[in-house]
């Protein structure tokens, strides 16, 4: 975001790089009022999705089946981002956790058609007895098998190792001085995909924040030939909730990133971005400094957790304004608490061995607790951090496929993205850092229908028990495609017409059986999840078709679709 002056008036403006907008005189409003336009270039640039890294992909094995069923599978279907990052693409991949992944991957990707981007969360440590070629043709040779006979047919996207990592240690080849090294791996890797018949895409350098910047700036100049889309990783640290420094310093890194990009005639990927919010002193350990540390805001500041969530989609919106392909939240999940690695004799035993080779470099000793839903079995304890309840919506709506809308305003408290869709909708959302205000919003996008709208106020936070996403607080009427909305202090608000007003499908055979409620699967093409009541009290969200009965009833079961319809 940046400050140009017209006609005396100080106004913020976002757009893509090069392609920046004239910014226009904005008029004088009433006190505790705002404006704010999306305007609609000639020049538009395609969003490929928001979503998450999905650690839990290669965790199948060791889920329980109510953690499956009504945290993971529910809420990834509800939100159903189309754009997803996951630990995946080994060398030394078993035919078994193939399997397993293919499994999870039916159970949501395939049913959202999102696109995935694989990374191996190692890469051997590069000894004498390092044979590259085998190496790349066996990742290429796993990676067949998934797409050819287990049907992947959106792993797209490829990094030969997270963040420039070898031998498990961040950044080792370019801390080691061995980018001429990196650089005949992408090739070895290129040659392999290629051999295969894969369509998959390199993306370089997958690096990670300061250091990131050049190495990606680097691999356009030295990789170009064999990349498909640039890749940046981003995580403030420093900067508290509120912060412009936090919008500045993602926009501007990302826009610059686009334009090195855009020279190759490539796009940029925000391969993953977070907020922390930790000191570099709070980096170097956190509690006893026996495990590596990936928690991030929420997980160390709970009680300012309300506000946190809004500084993740803040950085999400900076990203596409900036011109970002794609961005990629760390994470969806948390990750279960580290554990051993070794094999056993049990089922169980076996099933955490493989999940821990097999889940990138973290379960064995780091403590990653950055999901949006907590992973805590010890305390039975899967309630999602208030990310949910701004990220959700974001990576619901901000679909790839669609077309960024870049924004204007006056007032320096606003952060903002829109984006329209192929079938004519469009979703606009405000995040609100000052006070409470009436906002006026106008766009140069034709709005056909009423508007849906979802807010989050960090005030009173939309919490639900079953990880619900919050529902239409109500609609809002365009006139002349511009129209106004109460914002809250510190909230977050979504606008859209994505939606269709129906009434799912009714759930039919709802009984009792053997100690568990069960009941007939609905037959509703748009059906996602269902809610399920008793004595008129919400006692799960599940995709199952059964959960523990409790209450005393009477029970009813209610089908939810993908637009948020809820059974009457």
């Amino acid at each position: 975001m940046t400050i140009v002056e017209r006609a005396g008036r100080r106004s913020w403006r976002c757009s893509l790089g090069a392609m920046a907008l004239i910014a226009l005189a904005m008029p004088v409003l009433a006190a505790g009022a705002s404006e704010i336009t999306f305007r609609k270039p000639v020049m538009r640039w395609l969003w490929g999705g928001l979503g998450f890294h999905n650690s839990e992909a290669t965790m199948l094995p060791i889920m329980s089946d109510e953690f499956r069923d009504e945290r993971v599978l529910k809420t990834f279907r509800e939100i159903a981002p189309t754009y997803s990052r996951v630990f995946a693409g080994y060398a030394d991949w078993t035919k078994g956790m193939m399997d397993s992944f293919a499994d999870y991957y039916d159970l949501t990707f395939r049913q959202a058609g999102t696109t995935l981007y694989m990374v191996p969360g190692r890469f051997p440590y590069v000894d004498k007895e390092f044979d590259a070629r085998r190496h790349f043709d066996a990742i290429a040779a796993n990676c067949a098998y998934l797409v050819k006979e287990r049907k992947l047919t959106k792993l797209r996207y490829y990094a030969i190792a997270n963040e420039l990592s070898a031998g498990n240690v961040c950044a080792w080849l370019c801390r080691q001085g061995k980018m001429d090294l990196y650089r005949e791996y992408c090739e070895l890797m290129y040659l392999a995909f290629k051999r295969q018949g894969l369509d998959i895409g390199l993306q370089t350098a997958d690096g990670s924040c300061g250091s990131g910047i050049e190495n990606t700036i680097w691999a356009t100049k030295n990789v170009d030939e064999f990349t498909d889309t640039y890749c940046w990783h981003h995580y403030e640290y420093a900067g508290k909730p509120g912060d412009r420094s936090i919008w500045d310093n993602v926009y501007t890194n990302v826009a610059r990133l686009v334009q090195a990009a855009g020279r190759c005639e490539k796009r940029l990927s925000l391969g993953e971005f977070g907020y922390q919010g930790r000191s570099s002193v709070e980096r170097r350990g956190y509690g006893s400094g026996v495990m590596r540390d990936d928690g991030n805001f929420s997980f160390r500041h709970p009680e300012d957790q309300a506000v946190g969530a809004l500084v993740q989609v803040e950085m999400a919106f900076a990203a596409m304004n900036a011109g970002a392909v794609s961005a990629v939240h760390w994470t969806m999940f948390d990750y279960p608490d580290p554990f051993l690695r070794e094999d056993g004799d049990s089922a169980a035993e076996k099933a955490r061995y493989d999940v821990v080779r097999f889940s990138g470099h973290g379960l064995t000793m780091r403590y990653n607790k950055c999901g949006l839903i907590r992973w805590n079995d010890d305390d039975h304890d899967y309630s999602a951090r208030d990310g949910l309840y701004t990220m959700g919506y974001a990576a619901k709506f901000f679909r790839k496929g669609g077309r960024i809308l870049p924004y204007e305003t006056a007032d320096a408290d606003l952060r903002a993205a829109a984006i329209t869709n192929p079938d004519g909708s469009a979703t606009f959302a405000v995040l609100n850092w000052g006070g409470a205000k009436d906002l006026r919003v106008v766009s140069e996008q034709k709005i056909a229908k009423p508007l849906r709208v979802y807010l989050y106020d960090s005030a009173q936070p939309p919490r639900n028990a079953f990880n619900d996403l919050q529902p239409c607080a109500r609609l809002v009427t365009a006139k002349d495609n511009s129209f106004s909305v109460a914002l809250p202090p510190k909230s977050l608000v979504f606008l859209t017409t994505d939606y269709v007003d129906r009434t799912p499908s009714a759930v039919a055979g709802v009984r009792a059986e053997n100690g568990r409620l069960v009941w007939n699967a609905c037959g509703d093409a748009e059906h996602v999840y269902y809610r399920v009541f008793s004595g008129g009290r919400q006692i799960a969200s599940t995709v199952a078709l059964s959960c523990a009965l409790k209450g005393d009833g009477p029970f009813v079961v209610k089908s939810v679709d993908r637009w948020g319809n809820v059974e009457k």
